[in-house]
């Protein structure tokens, strides 16, 4: 009898630790982790968008705020979510404090050694005006949430001549010139920025040769995987390819083979090229210097609109709002 109530008694006090033991989570631990997803810009002509982030340092930011400037943490705090980086130090290469380039997410900052939760990212999409991008930047911001103003646009004048050149650098830095595939590449990059609404991505992987037209007056068209362009539209690509090509003593690498800038000139002059772009000059130099201002719009002004995605600069401003910055270190070595 005694044996039987023992028994019972058990089960009785193991029943509570089965009931928790088989407790279901809280919604709150099943929710996982937010991230923050880019934004989609796949509507957008491909050579009017850049994007780039930029890495700074929370801690550095208040260490110069508290112990420099003599601000309180909470006003420090209140800065740093209201801080949107300058255009200097948006298309600064080289950064500098507080701006730090990782080598790994875990990495500890160069400047002052505090550990990845100080650490936070600005996203920044530029996008250069024009008419094919202007609605779509419009329509795109007037999306975005307004709150702790996680996004910010900031506006920066410009000519076609800068923002050709800027496009002409971005596209060269990628290329690998002892590859005869660049040529291509150039090709579909300087259509795609002329005729924006185009799908030049899908039209080149339908073909596998450049070559100029001898019915067409103007525009282009694809015959047997072949691409074929209209005489000025043609020229205009090898002027296109030695730019991104050309170096002070060989020339420029073309379609048609390696130019010195005399031999393009006399290249475009005699195939009418010139004449139809009304470049009138007789000297080499003066011809290109006309022919740039035709390709790129010259001093024709423009803007370049950067938004600025602060979201993760806004989270980490507020879960971080209550701790004391970590006293400087050395720089480590890496």
């Amino acid at each position: 009898m005694p044996a039987k109530r023992i028994a019972a008694a058990s089960k009785k006090k193991a029943t509570p630790k089965k009931a928790a033991a088989q407790k279901k989570p809280t919604a709150r631990a099943k929710r996982p982790p937010k991230g923050i997803e880019p934004l989609d810009l796949s509507a957008f002509p491909p050579e009017s968008v850049t994007q780039l982030e930029k890495w700074l340092c929370l801690a550095c930011v208040l260490d110069v705020f508290t112990r420099h400037m003599g601000l309180t943490p909470r006003t420090a705090n209140l800065e740093i979510k209201r801080y949107t980086p300058s255009l200097d130090e948006l298309g600064s290469a080289t950064p500098t404090r507080p701006f730090f380039a990782p080598k790994s997410p875990n990495r500890s900052c160069p400047y002052c050694g505090s550990q990845a939760k100080w650490h936070t990212w600005l996203r920044v999409y530029r996008i250069e005006s024009g008419k094919a991008t202007d609605p779509l930047r419009r329509q795109l911001v007037k999306s975005l949430p307004k709150t702790d103003d996680q996004f910010v646009l900031v506006e920066q004048k410009a000519t076609g001549q800068h923002a050709f050149f800027e496009w002409i650098d971005k596209i060269s830095a990628g290329l690998d010139f002892d590859d005869p595939q660049w040529l291509r590449e150039v090709s579909r990059h300087y259509l795609s920025r002329k005729e924006p609404k185009e799908d030049w991505a899908a039209l080149f992987g339908q073909t596998h040769s450049i070559r100029r037209s001898r019915r067409l007056d103007s525009g282009w068209e694809v015959d047997l995987g072949r691409l074929f362009l209209a005489p000025a539209l043609f020229d205009e690509l090898l002027l296109v390819q030695y730019l991104a090509s050309r170096s002070q003593k060989a020339g420029g690498l073309t379609l048609e083979g390696r130019y010195t800038l005399p031999e393009l000139f006399a290249r475009l002059r005699n195939a009418g090229y010139l004449r139809s772009v009304e470049v009138h000059a007789h000297n080499p130099s003066d011809a290109l210097e006309q022919l740039l201002d035709h390709l790129s719009g010259g001093e024709t002004a423009l803007k370049f609109y950067h938004i600025i995605d602060r979201r993760d600069l806004v989270e980490k401003a507020k879960s971080l709002r209550q701790e004391k910055p970590p006293k400087p270190k050395a720089k480590p070595k890496y």
